[in-house]
């Protein structure tokens, strides 16, 4: 099942996708930790960069 959107805790990883010109979607407080979740939609392109920036051990 592919979800519509990807949820970000990172503002390290959220920042940097806008960077790359991703746009947030929606922003909720997290549920289950203390700060926010970023809301972007998730495509294929987007889950690339997610994997590229994880990969640097940024």
């Amino acid at each position: 099942m592919v979800h519509e959107y990807k949820c970000v805790l990172s503002l390290r990883v959220a920042r940097h996708l806008l960077s790359q010109g991703f746009e947030i979607v929606d922003l909720e407080r997290s549920k289950k930790f203390s700060g926010v979740v970023f809301k972007f939609k998730n495509t294929e392109k987007l889950n690339e960069a997610v994997r590229k920036f994880t990969a640097k051990g940024a």
